[in-house]
């Protein structure tokens, strides 16, 4: 039942990630949510990685629930802007399948590396994601916010 609770705990934390990350795409920009969002979810990764006390692993736990959800409300309303409005379909879409097939991956990939390495590998590899997607943002993404999509072509 403690398992139960806790899944339910960590989860709840990304509806107020979502709705935070969603209000201030438009008052601080897309790019900066982004940038933070991913780049805080990365570090509660690598300190997880480092914790051992239950209490912690809760905090933690909600703290990457909670930005990593704001992350995607972020990803959702800005990548298919970067597109060109002619692929902006197709290729808003190819990125989904993309990372549905990351998806069902994923799973596999950390049951390898939690079998070589406990928590720690694969903690490491959730940060390490987090962290490139926040140094991609930050230095070849654009802000669009308050832009049209014809500016942003």
């Amino acid at each position: 039942m403690t398992s139960i609770w806790w899944t339910l705990v960590i989860t709840l934390f990304q509806v107020p990630g979502y709705y935070s990350a969603s209000f201030l795409l438009d008052k601080i920009g897309r790019k900066k949510v982004l940038v933070v969002y991913l780049f805080v979810a990365g570090t509660s990764s690598a300190v997880l990685s480092l914790i051992v006390s239950l209490g912690w692993v809760l905090i933690w736990s909600s703290l990457i629930s909670f930005f990593n959800l704001g992350a995607w409300a972020g990803l959702y309303a800005y990548t298919p802007e970067l597109y060109p409005t002619e692929i902006r379909g197709t290729s808003s879409g190819t990125a989904a399948s993309f990372g549905r097939l990351v998806g069902i991956l994923a799973p596999l990939i950390t049951a390898y590396l939690y079998a070589a390495s406990g928590l720690l590998l694969p903690f490491v590899a959730f940060s390490f994601v987090h962290f490139l997607a926040a140094l991609l943002v930050l230095t070849l993404g654009i802000e669009t916010a308050k832009r049209s999509l014809e500016e942003i072509s």
